[in-house]
Formats: C-alpha cells, structure tokens, sequence
C-alpha cells in the first residue's frame, strides 16, 4: 500500500513538471526479507525494492516505513544502480589504459602496496559519488513521500535511531557509501526547516 502511494506520487510529480515519467516502464515489486539483524533496505534497476524485518525496528510506524521506501524509490527513479555500474567501468577502463600507457606501473604499485590504488579509489571517487547520490535519494524521498501523504518529519526520527542502534559502529564517513546518520539529520532538518 505504502509502495503503491508513492508511486502515484512519482507519476504525479513527473506530470507535474512536464517531464516523462522514468518509471514507466518499471515494474514495482517490494519484498520484505525475513533478518531482524539487518537494519537495511535497497534497491534494483526497475523498481526492485527490498527491505529487511531488522529495519521495522527503525522505521516504527507508516510514516518511517514510507520514508525509507521512499528512498529506496527515489534510487530506482534516478537510476543510481545504473550510474554505479557506468562510473565502475569507465574508472576500471580508465585505469587498465593507464596502466597499459605508463607500462604496468599502477599495477605493479597496487601489487607493492597491498591494494592501495583500489583503495585510494574506492574513498577518493566511489565513496565520495555514491554518498551524494545517497543524498540525493534522501531529498527525493522527501518529496516523493511527503507527495503521498506521509509525515516527513518521521525520517529525521528514523535516522536519530539508527544513529542510536549503531553507536560506536559506524564508519567514518569518508570511509562509507553512505552519509554518516549525523550528517542525513542536519541535511534532512535543513531541508524540512519550517515544516
């Protein structure tokens, strides 16, 4: 039921700004996947949403359930599987090129150092790009749950225990994917300010 609101509401945005609808084509479905240990949710190209039971622990009630589905369909109708996979590839090919050009230098430097080119990678372009579009879902989120009818006010509360549920585990967030919950809280507030 959740899952369907929103997708009303995605159409409807779309509609709104006289833009196609990217998710036209999708074919919505959302499971949920029995591990109250995983405190998780995600999301595959055409609308694949997949929430794990630990997480109804965090979401609460409809409106926090709304807010991570929310999300999850924001990275679906942006399409953020699918930049990855690109990015991905264009990096790998960039680097075998270079490697190739400087005579194997990147490859025998990653071998002498155990990795650290991937590494330096990793933190320096993946992590950095995956977070802002980790951002961007959030924003979009927003939208796409607050069009629907849910309390948005609900995720800064979502993020206050995750934050909670994870203390002393969470990554530093150059080191993550994923904004730190204290970031997505200051953004979510700045963002909602006034609501």
């Amino acid at each position: 039921e959740i899952g369907s609101r929103i997708e009303e509401s995605v159409s409807e945005y779309f509609e709104s700004i006289n833009k196609k609808d990217p998710t036209n084509n999708f074919r919505w479905e959302y499971i949920l996947i029995d591990n109250d240990k995983i405190k998780n949710a995600w999301c595959m190209p055409g609308g694949k949403i997949a929430i794990y039971t630990g997480m109804l622990e965090i979401t609460k009630n409809d409106n926090g359930l709304a807010a991570v589905m929310g999300h999850e369909i924001a990275h679906a109708v942006a399409k953020h599987s699918v930049e990855r996979a690109s990015r991905s590839m264009v990096i790998n090919l960039g680097t075998q090129i270079a490697d190739i050009a400087s005579g194997g230098k990147i490859s025998q430097a990653n071998r002498a150092t155990g990795g650290s080119v991937g590494l330096l990678t990793q933190i320096g372009i993946f992590n950095p790009f995956n977070r802002k579009q980790e951002s961007e879902a959030d924003y979009l989120g927003l939208i796409f749950s607050s069009l629907s009818g849910f309390d948005i006010r609900e995720t800064v509360k979502i993020w206050e225990r995750m934050q909670k549920a994870n203390k002393g585990k969470e990554l530093a967030e150059f080191m993550s994917t994923h904004p730190s919950s204290a970031n997505r809280i200051k953004k979510i507030n700045d963002w909602t300010n006034g609501i």
